[in-house]
C-alpha cells in the first residue's frame, strides 16, 4: 500500500485540459472506432447466425470462440503491452481485425458462409482482441496528466456505452436498408481508421527495463504485484464478484423479468436494457465533471454497494417504470464505481506494470462473465424463479462489499 501511495503523481494542478490534448483526442476516436466496429461485427454475426442460418441454439458456439482466446491470451497482451509501445501493439490489433473481417466479406461474396465459418473467424477475432485492449487499457496513463485521468476514463466508458448500445441499433438499421456486405464493409473501415488514429499517437516511450525478461516470469510478477497489495487485490475481487452475481443474472433475467413479471414484450426489454446503459453514460459524464481525486477508495465501495441495492430494488418492480428507474440508478451508480477506480490503478501502478495489472483487471470482470451466464442457467434449468436468482445476486453481492467495508479498512481508506 505504501509504495501504491508513494507511487501517486504530485501533479495536483489543472494540467492541459483533456480535449486540447490531442494525444487522447486521438485514442478516444480510436477507441470510439474500434467500439463500433466491434458492435457492428457482434451483432451482424449474430443476426446472420439467427436469422439466415437459423441456429439461434448455436450461438453459444461462437461467443465461447470469441471470449475464450481473449481471456486466455489477455494476461499475454498486458505482459507485451509492458514491453513494447502500445500504440504498435493496438495499430496491428486493428489492422490484423480488419484482414479477418474482410476475409469473411470476400467469403460473403464467393458464398457458401456457415456457423463454423462464423467460429472459426471469431477464434482468431478475439485473439487479436485480447491484444488491443489489454494495450487500450494502459495507455492512458503515459497520455494524459493523472489529475484528469478520472475525466479521461470517464470519456472512454461513455464511448463504450455509446457502441453498446447505439451499435446494435445502427447495426440493425444497416441490415434492414442494406445488406450484410455493407456493413462488414463498414467495419473494416473503422478498423482501418482506428489504425490511421492510433499512429498518430506521438509519446516519449519510457525506458523499459529487463526487456530480455522471458513471458512466464513477465507474468508472474504482474501476478505477484497484484497479490501483494491489499488494494488491487481487493478490487479485483470485487470486480469478478460484480461480474459473477450481477452480470449473468441481469443479461439473462431481464427478457426473462420483463415477461413474466412485467408482462411486457421485446420492446419493453429494449428500454430496460437502455435504462441501464444510458444510466451508465450519466454516472461516467456526473463522475467526469466531479473530477474526484479524493476519499476515492470510500466512494467507489458506497457507488458498488448502492449498485446491488438497485439491482434488488428492479426486483421489486411491478410495473415498467418502476423498473426503468431503479434500472438508471443502477448503470449510474456502477458507472460512479467503475470510473474513479479505474483513475485510481492508473494512478498508482508503477508504469512498467501497467499493462499486466489492467490486464489482470480485464481478466477478473470478464473472465467470470461466462461462468456468471453458466450459473445463471443451470439455476434457472434447476427450476429457481428468475427473480429468486436476481435477489440472491444482488444480496451476494451487497454483503460482500460491506464485508470489504468492515474487514478491508486500507480500501475503504484510500485517498
Amino acid at each position: 500500500m505504501e509504495e501504491l501511495q508513494q507511487n501517486k503523481s504530485a501533479l495536483e494542478g489543472s494540467g492541459k485540459p483533456l480535449l486540447k490534448n490531442t494525444n487522447f483526442l486521438f485514442l478516444w476516436a480510436a477507441t470510439l472506432f474500434s467500439s463500433f466496429a466491434l458492435a457492428f461485427f457482434t451483432f451482424s454475426q449474430t443476426w446472420y447466425i439467427a436469422k439466415t442460418l437459423n441456429l439461434e441454439a448455436s450461438l453459444g458456439i461462437v461467443f465461447v470462440a470469441l471470449s475464450v482466446p481473449r481471456l486466455i491470451f489477455m494476461i499475454i497482451g498486458g505482459a507485451l503491452a509492458d514491453k513494447f509501445p502500445k500504440k504498435n501493439i493496438m495499430f496491428y490489433s486493428n489492422i490484423i481485425r480488419a484482414i479477418l473481417v474482410a476475409t469473411i466479406l470476400t467469403w460473403f461474396i464467393v458464398g457458401d458462409v456457415t456457423l463454423y465459418t462464423f467460429a472459426l473467424f471469431a477464434l482468431f477475432f478475439g485473439l487479436a482482441d485480447a491484444f488491443f485492449w489489454s494495450a487500450d487499457g494502459s495507455i492512458l496513463p503515459e497520455l494524459v496528466e493523472k489529475s484528469r485521468l478520472t475525466q479521461a476514463n470517464s470519456l472512454t466508458q461513455m464511448t463504450n456505452q455509446a457502441s453498446v448500445i447505439l451499435g446494435p441499433v445502427l447495426g440493425g438499421i444497416l441490415i434492414k436498408f442494406t445488406n450484410y456486405e455493407t456493413i462488414f464493409s463498414i467495419t473494416i473501415l473503422l478498423l482501418i481508421v482506428a489504425a490511421i488514429l492510433v499512429q498518430k499517437i506521438q509519446f516519449t516511450m519510457p525506458e523499459q527495463q529487463n526487456t530480455d525478461k522471458g513471458m512466464f516470469t513477465s507474468i508472474k510478477e504482474g501476478i505477484l504485484y497484484v497479490k501483494e497489495s491489499p488494494f488491487l487485490s481487493t478490487f479485483l475481487l470485487c470486480s469478478a464478484f460484480l461480474n459473477l452475481f450481477l452480470i449473468g443474472p441481469m443479461q439473462v433475467g431481464f427478457p426473462l423479468f420483463v415477461k413474466n413479471v412485467l408482462h411486457g414484450d421485446s420492446l419493453q426489454f429494449s428500454y430496460l436494457e437502455a435504462s441501464v446503459g444510458g444510466g451508465m453514460a450519466i454516472g461516467a459524464v456526473i463522475v467526469g465533471l466531479k473530477n474526484i481525486n479524493r476519499r476515492r477508495g470510500l466512494f467507489c465501495i458506497i457507488m458498488m454497494l448502492l449498485s446491488g441495492v438497485f439491482f434488488l430494488s428492479i426486483n421489486f418492480s411491478t410495473v415498467l417504470w418502476q423498473a426503468l428507474l431503479a434500472g438508471m440508478f443502477y448503470g449510474i451508480t456502477i458507472a460512479m464505481a467503475i470510473v474513479p477506480l479505474m483513475a485510481m490503478i492508473q494512478s498508482t501502478v508503477k508504469e512498467e506494470m501497467m499493462g499486466r495489472v489492467m490486464s489482470l483487471l480485464m481478466l477478473s470482470s470478464m473472465g467470470f462473465i461466462p461462468l456468471s451466464y453458466a450459473f445463471t442457467s443451470i439455476a434457472l434449468w434447476a427450476g429457481i424463479p428468475i427473480v429468486t436468482i436476481m435477489k440472491s445476486g444482488a444480496i451476494a453481492v451487497i454483503v460482500f462489499v460491506l464485508f470489504v467495508a468492515i474487514r478491508v479498512p486500507v480500501v475503504r481508506k484510500f485517498d
